[in-house]
């Protein structure tokens, strides 16, 4: 029977050789990939033993030598994950593994030693000394090679041009957050080599990556000084999941549930009912966290790259009075959420939040780390105490929630990484009970550029209501809120619904469902510039009903989302906005669009200034600004307009002039 090596060698002769010798040709780094899934079956076909059984990954870098492919590397692809990243102790060492990880940090591009060149100062012969890994120490030879030469090592020198080099990589492995149990993780470090460390391939922090390679414990150098030991994955192919939503915990049984589940005529509220069982009422705002859940169309290419990218991600703000189940809600999107990371904005910085740069103890250099919005790419970021966020982390979100990217330019690297991130916020008004009589504006310390990037915020108010509170008080004390088992998912399941849909339903608008958003958008924006005092919605907006429309009809697993989806859609849009005191045709203030009515108070006021600032100078006394407020407030109420904001945005143009 032949050996694991000769079968490698007939297979890769078979079907890719002709590959190999095209890419030799063009004289760059490249890789060609060795399918498992081929392989195994040409395996079994010829000796009844499998990949593993063979053991082929010993002969794969004798492979490189056989057949003299010089640039070209041979790589392993697709191989399936045979082990958790956080089982890995001593007992595995010198073993082959298969893991899914996600990219912590990475050095730049190195170079280091591959072949080390000798010269002989006696006969001027070369000998070439090959060096494993980069943690390896240079090996003088002891004497020539040549016979009839007596060269020993000290008539050696070291010939740096012809000697041969390579890329080299350090990176930083942990557990992707999805497979993270009790919300503890580990980190290794890896090295890549060659091609895999080569600008050619794009890796970035954040990205999770499925692994293969070598796992050893090599000792640990501290500043040139041995430290003990430490555990190393020599990578042998490093290859990025293009989605999260790839699981294999997802089985044959478990796609026929879905499917059936799908089916339901009520799956939309089994969803709802299955989302916080244990908070009572809020359907409103349980069908947008659901939908939330489920996003807009991810394209099937990585459109991260292109320039063409439309964004997927629906971000949703809850902003309610304390305790009546805010955070509850966001604790269960936490729980049924396939992937995500939890947060408080009170002990989150900016850095925290996007991308911060740190000087990595074991390699020494700056590197860059990522933030919770990177780490939780493809799945949901849940930031309770959402208020609590400085202005400037605030404002650092803005490009995440919009782009879907995180970009920095810090300690001389600059860097984009992937931040296909949800964002479920909650926050407090500033004086602790929402004001249905007060401009939300004024009761929120969140930027309007900020706010405005959220496709649905949701007002929680504690209302004092005989007949409301008699029953939530027996619902409560009865137990009686909590909703049947028989009506609601078990978490597990729920999270492979989310899990397999999405990375399995895109659905496309009908020709119906166009027509009614184009009109409602259309039809919305002709009544607010009707009237003075309107503010019409934006493109933003539209994008956003898009995204609801579709996810919507992706909840019930449907290749086309129907009028009646948008239908849905646009209520709970209108919901969200009655919540903040807004109408469909004043929505375009979370924008920070003012009216005709405002326009015109605040270029009066303006000129009230100037005259002002004309005669008595500049700055102005703090009697005048008394004054010129109080008059502020006397021409918005001739207006009918509320004057919160109006007098502090004239005096900012005002000083923006002088």
């Amino acid at each position: 029977m032949a050996s694991g090596k000769a079968l490698l060698k007939t297979y890769i002769k078979k079907t890719h050789k002709a590959e190999i010798d095209k890419l030799k040709s063009q004289n760059k780094q490249c890789k060609v990939g060795i399918d498992y899934e081929n392989l195994n079956h040409f395996l079994i076909e010829k000796t009844g033993k499998d990949f593993w059984k063979h053991q082929m990954y010993q002969y794969i870098d004798q492979m490189d030598e056989i057949f003299n492919t010089g640039n070209v590397t041979l790589k392993f692809m697709n191989v399936p994950e045979r082990d958790n990243l956080h089982d890995l102790d001593a007992t595995n060492n010198n073993k082959w593994i298969s893991t899914k990880a996600m990219i912590k940090n990475m050095t730049d591009v190195r170079v280091d030693l591959k072949q080390a060149s000798y010269i002989c100062r006696e006969c001027g012969a070369q000998n070439m000394i090959n060096i494993a890994d980069p943690n390896q120490s240079e090996t003088v030879p002891s004497f020539c090679r040549n016979q009839d030469c007596a060269g020993t090592s000290k008539s050696m020198f070291l010939d740096k041009d012809t000697s041969i080099y390579r890329n080299y990589r350090l990176l930083k492995l942990e557990e992707p957050l999805e497979l993270r149990s009790g919300g503890t993780t580990r980190e290794f470090k890896a090295i890549v080599l060659d091609y895999l460390a080569s600008p050619f391939t794009n890796m970035k922090v954040g990205d999770v990556v499925n692994v293969t390679g070598i796992f050893k414990i090599e000792p640990r150098k501290v500043k040139g000084r041995r430290d003990g030991y430490e555990f190393i994955i020599h990578v042998h192919n490093i290859t990025p999941v293009d989605d999260v939503f790839e699981d294999s915990r997802i089985s044959e049984e478990d796609i026929a549930e879905i499917i059936s589940l799908s089916k339901r005529e009520d799956i939309f509220d089994l969803l709802c009912n299955s989302l916080a069982p244990e908070v009572y009422g809020y359907d409103i705002i349980k069908k947008g966290l659901i939908l939330q859940l489920f996003e807009g169309n991810r394209p099937l290419n990585d459109s991260f790259k292109s320039g063409m990218m439309d964004r997927w991600t629906i971000h949703v703000m809850l902003i309610g009075d304390p305790g009546i189940g805010k955070s509850q809600l966001i604790q269960s999107v936490h729980k049924r959420s396939p992937k995500n990371i939890t947060i408080s904005g009170t002990n989150t910085s900016q850095a925290g939040l996007t991308v911060s740069t740190v000087k990595d103890e074991l390699t020494g250099t700056w590197t860059m780390e990522a933030g919770a919005t990177v780490l939780a790419d493809t799945g949901v970021l849940c930031i309770d105490e959402y208020d609590k966020l400085s202005a400037s982390a605030q404002k650092s979100l803005n490009e995440p929630m919009e782009q879907s990217t995180v970009s920095s330019a810090k300690a001389g690297l600059v860097q984009v990484m992937s931040a296909r991130t949800s964002i479920l916020a909650g926050a407090n008004p500033k004086y602790s009970k929402f004001d249905p009589y007060k401009l939300y504006r004024e009761q929120l310390d969140i930027p309007e550029s900020n706010l405005s990037r959220f496709d649905l915020i949701f007002v929680l108010t504690d209302d004092v209501d005989e007949e409301k509170d008699t029953l939530l008080a027996d619902a409560l004390l009865n137990k009686d809120y909590i909703v049947d088992e028989s009506e609601i998912m078990d978490i597990d399941l729920f999270k492979k619904y989310i899990t397999w849909i999405k990375a399995n339903c895109f659905p496309v608008l009908s020709k119906d469902a166009k027509i009614l958003l184009r009109e409602f958008y259309v039809d919305t924006r002709k009544t607010a510039m009707e009237t003075s005092d309107g503010k019409p919605i934006t493109p933003r907006d539209l994008k956003a009903l898009e995204r609801l429309t579709i996810a919507r009809a992706k909840c019930e697993y449907r290749q086309e989302a129907t009028i009646t989806d948008a239908i849905e859609a646009i209520d709970i849009y209108k919901e969200a906005l009655s919540g903040l005191g807004l109408t469909l045709a004043t929505a375009g203030e979370l924008h920070g669009i003012h009216s005709e009515n405002e326009l015109g108070a605040i270029s009066e006021m303006e000129n009230m200034i100037r005259n002002k600032i004309a005669i008595e100078g500049n700055p102005l006394s703090s009697e005048s600004l008394r004054h010129l407020e109080m008059e502020c407030g006397v021409l918005c109420h001739k207006k009918g307009i509320n004057h919160e904001g109006i007098f502090d945005i004239a005096y900012s143009n005002v000083k923006k002039t002088l």
